[in-house]
């Protein structure tokens, strides 16, 4: 998937189900989905390090693809627009 497609497709998710997430996941996710903070620049926010940034960025990535694929909000609305 085009790295782009794949940032705004899980934008999207976050705006949909990010409250599920644990609230340090939301923190993480929030700064890199909606603020575009590199994960270099979160880490420094949270100190922690790089790659723990990178983990728990991956760990909310599958929650949220988990989510949808039991709830299909983000299929109906996509579906929607295209009329």
């Amino acid at each position: 998937m085009e790295e782009l497609k794949k940032t705004v497709m899980f934008g999207d998710l976050f705006e949909l189900y990010g409250k599920l997430l644990s609230p340090s996941q939301q923190q993480v996710a929030n700064l890199y989905f909606n603020d575009d903070l590199t994960l270099s620049e979160i880490a420094e926010i949270v100190n922690v390090s790089r790659q723990a940034i990178f983990d728990s960025l991956k760990k909310s990535e599958k929650k949220l693809l988990e989510i949808e694929s039991k709830v299909g909000a983000l299929k109906i609305i996509s579906e929607l627009k295209k009329g």
